[in-house]
């Protein structure tokens, strides 16, 4: 069970996982309201998720923790027509309030195929990445988006296809500035699971250029 975005990134970095990780403190105190406005809570912040990152990611499986642990729902094959109707149906049975929630997502990205590189291609690829929300009495809340840093590492491997960071990094920038504005929140932490990837507030920096390979005479 992950209790805080160290845990995450421990996490990562035993699976050999490079993302890049951004998160906001909520500030919110719990104490002072009820367990069904703390789960609403939870909800409001998936659906500015998954509003801000529309056309980025979409559902793939969820975790859900109660408080105190005292019920862990999982739920895989998530529909992205249906999935908030089927978290609203999961909250309605819920004893206890939310404690972490985790939706682990798949990523729409470009790319450009080395048999065709004038047209990129758009593609869904399951790699790492995934929203997490803490909260409840114990906590002032605390949300983070991780995405692999496979999309913007552009790889320039003769035989290989070519990762497009100037394609999508303004896709994720824009996302994530939508992220700021539809939760009132300014992004706090930028972190990574080696803690050497070109982050910054708003994504990925420019990658350093790899060489392609010396070809054989």
């Amino acid at each position: 069970m992950l209790t805080s975005l160290e845990d995450y990134l421990a996490e990562t970095i035993t699976k050999k996982q490079m993302v890049g990780t951004w998160g906001f403190n909520s500030n919110r105190d719990f104490s002072k309201i009820s367990p069904e406005e703390t789960n609403v809570w939870f909800f409001e912040q998936v659906f500015n998720f998954l509003r801000s990152f529309f056309g980025l990611v979409l559902p793939d499986n969820m975790e859900i923790i109660t408080y105190n642990a005292t019920q862990h729902i999982k739920k895989e094959n998530l529909e992205q027509q249906t999935f908030l109707d089927e978290l609203m149906l999961i909250m309605k049975n819920l004893k206890e309030p939310m404690w972490t929630l985790r939706l682990n997502l798949n990523l729409i990205g470009f790319l450009r195929t080395h048999h065709d590189p004038d047209n990129p291609v758009r593609i869904q690829i399951q790699e790492p990445s995934s929203f997490i929300v803490w909260g409840g009495p114990d906590e002032t809340g605390f949300e983070n988006f991780s995405i692999s840093y496979t999309l913007f590492n552009e790889s320039l491997m003769e035989g290989s296809d070519e990762m497009l960071w100037s394609v999508n990094q303004p896709i994720l920038e824009k996302a994530l500035k939508k992220w700021e504005a539809q939760t009132g929140h300014s992004i706090e932490i930028v972190d990574s699971s080696t803690g050497a990837l070109p982050t910054f507030r708003h994504g990925f920096k420019p990658p350093a250029r790899a060489r392609a390979p010396a070809r054989r005479r």
